[in-house]
């Protein structure tokens, strides 16, 4: 496979690190604050529940945009101080999940 056959991830609309606060430092806030257990049950991803470490952690969020918001959007929610320009997942809209008839 040549390099260019290999697909690119997306670029982030938003700054990231956000507020220069690194995706390390968000993992060791949360499981300070929650303990890899907690932070499990809050956040269902298997780097988290099995055989959890920082290494794995990082590997797996830096390469899964969806989880990664997951855990930025709970490390603000319990520590504040989200950017203004902080880009989180879209919101559900319930019209949609409705049966049309």
């Amino acid at each position: 496979m040549s390099n260019s056959d290999r697909k690119l991830p997306k670029k982030r609309s938003n700054k990231y690190p956000p507020a220069g606060v690194t995706l390390e430092m968000m993992i060791r806030a949360l499981v300070e604050e929650y303990g890899w257990t907690e932070l499990g049950q809050k956040i269902y991803i298997r780097c988290f529940n099995d055989n959890p470490s920082l290494k794995s952690s990082l590997i797996f969020l830096k390469q899964t945009e969806w989880a990664r918001l997951q855990v930025e959007d709970l490390y603000y929610w319990r520590f504040g101080g989200r950017p203004a320009n902080w880009v989180g997942p879209k919101p559900r809209n319930d019209d949609d999940s409705e049966d049309k008839n």
